[in-house]
C-alpha cells in the first residue's frame, strides 16, 4: 500500500505564483508593444494576457487584481 503525499500549497506560495504571473504578464504586454498586430506571437501573447488576468482574479479574488498592478 503507498501513501499519500501531502502536499500544501500555502498562502505565501500563492504570493509568489501571483508575483511571476505578474512578471510573465509584463513579458507578454511587452511582445504585443513590440510584435505586429496579428502576428502568431501577438496573438500568442494576447491570448497568455487574458488567461493570466482571469488566474490572477481567481487566485487573488478580485477580478481586477493585475488591472490595478
Amino acid at each position: 500500500m503507498s501513501r499519500r503525499s501531502t502536499r500544501h500549497f500555502s498562502d505565501l506560495d500563492r504570493v509568489e505564483f501571483l508575483r511571476q504571473l505578474q512578471d510573465f504578464r509584463l513579458a507578454c504586454i511587452n511582445v504585443c508593444i513590440k510584435a505586429p498586430i496579428g502576428s502568431q506571437e501577438y496573438s500568442m501573447a494576447d491570448k497568455f494576457i487574458a488567461e493570466i488576468l482571469d488566474a490572477g482574479g481567481k487566485l487573488a479574488g478580485d477580478p481586477n487584481y493585475f488591472i490595478m498592478r
